[in-house]
């Protein structure tokens, strides 16, 4: 495992175990986002016992041989640094549980859309019967081998990441950070990324980033991580790990540097749909 000197906040990451929330009567989702941090809930599997069935031969034997989409890198390093190929799932387990796997090729099955590729899966995963139903939102596979990890970056949305299988680490810093940790510039391709890596860090480069905090989190299965919008992390797997995450709708403006980091992005989109609706041929009056 890697390690550094973090400077890491004084207090732990707040966490409860999901029974005892559902016991509280509390709605989920409220607690969570009037929380206005990330929220470590663990021992799922006592509410949801069936989520501790997740495992490669679960997948294998509901998945298949199906085609899959899968990132490759020859660093390990998922963010923008990736090729995406096509193989069979089979295919795809034999190579990363290989004795001897290729060293020059990291294969990753990350952010696969539950309902667009693995439907027969979403009566398997339980939890989301806890959240709201009236912000729709995806649910995202994520099964592969550990050494690899992603940059630090944010995501717009709600998030409650599941980790079924094997750890994963979580290092997270809070929205405030953004200033300090130098992010690419609103209108490139990958704005809610910096190239500041707190494992590896480069003070020379980013000298601002000394003054960054850190929770640094181990996620066993059994837990879940509420990620609010806009808080930075950095996700890295030891070991063969299985997690889920299920995105829910999100205001777009929200009182966050990193909405307004995103709002290049939103109106290119808008902008797009816009001039695509515009050239669409009109029908004829027969049709």
């Amino acid at each position: 495992m890697d390690n550094c000197d973090l400077n890491l906040y004084a207090e732990p990451l707040p966490q409860i175990s999901l029974k005892e929330l559902v016991d509280s009567g509390d709605d989920l989702f409220t607690r969570c986002v009037e929380g206005k941090k990330p929220l470590l809930i663990t021992k799922a599997y006592e509410v949801f016992p069936s989520l501790a069935t997740w495992s490669p031969e679960f997948l294998r034997q509901k998945i298949g041989s199906k085609i899959i989409h899968v990132m490759t890198s020859k660093t390990g390093l998922f963010q923008e640094y990736y090729d995406e190929t096509k193989m069979s799932f089979s295919d795809y387990v034999n190579e990363i549980e290989a004795d001897n796997p290729n060293p020059a090729r990291k294969l990753y099955m990350g952010s696969q859309p539950v309902a667009q590729f693995f439907p027969e899966l979403l009566p398997d995963i339980h939890f989301d019967n806890l959240l709201p139903k009236d912000r729709p939102g995806l649910r995202d596979l994520w099964y592969g081998p550990g050494g690899n990890t992603t940059g630090l970056h944010f995501d717009p949305q709600y998030n409650f990441f599941i980790q079924l299988y094997g750890p994963k680490r979580f290092l997270l810093s809070e929205p405030s950070s953004f200033s300090n940790l130098s992010p690419r510039s609103a209108f490139s391709t990958y704005p809610r990324v910096t190239d500041f890596n707190p494992l590896k860090p480069d003070f020379t480069r980013f000298p601002k980033a000394r003054q960054v905090k850190f929770y640094d989190v181990t996620m066993e299965p059994g837990s879940i991580l509420y990620l609010a919008p806009y808080w930075w992390h950095q996700v890295m797997s030891y070991s063969t790990i299985i997690s889920l995450n299920i995105w829910l709708e999100t205001p777009k403006l929200m009182a966050e540097r990193g909405s307004l980091q995103m709002f290049p992005t939103y109106l290119k989109a808008f902008l797009g749909k816009t001039l695509f609706a515009e050239k669409r041929p009109k029908k004829s009056a027969q049709t």
